[in-house]
């Protein structure tokens, strides 16, 4: 195994994923890399895939894979979807009616005795 794997060097398998944050607002100042990979980095930081040696996105543009098969299949399927439901129970979905002072539930909403700082009512 350590003959095709276990380090970056000619003729082995590799994944690798290049962030680059020069131009990112969300991926500066990073104060702990790993929380902020995992926290803020986006799609939009991504330069660079390798997965298995082979390079999958550079520069931000995907290489070698034609999108518009899984776009048209996503197409397919909505419309699918919405011909079954009928056009009333779609609009209600896509736009459900929300009271005015009806809160939308916030799991991470702020309690007593664990944020430095209260949530206003």
């Amino acid at each position: 195994m350590e003959s095709t794997i276990g380090s970056i060097a000619p003729g082995k398998k590799a994944d690798l994923l290049l962030i680059k944050n020069d131009q990112s607002p969300a991926m500066t100042p990073i104060l702990h890399p790993y929380a902020h990979v995992a926290y803020q980095a986006g799609t939009a930081d991504v330069h660079t895939v390798v997965v298995n040696g082979r390079v999958l996105k550079y520069d931000g543009t995907r290489i070698g894979l034609d999108i518009a098969p899984a776009r048209d299949a996503v197409a397919k399927s909505v419309e699918y979807v919405r011909s079954q439901i009928g056009e009333q129970a779609w609009e209600e979905g896509m736009h459900p009616v929300l009271e005015p002072d009806a809160e939308i539930e916030n799991p991470y909403k702020y309690t007593e005795g664990t944020a430095k700082v209260k949530a206003q009512s």
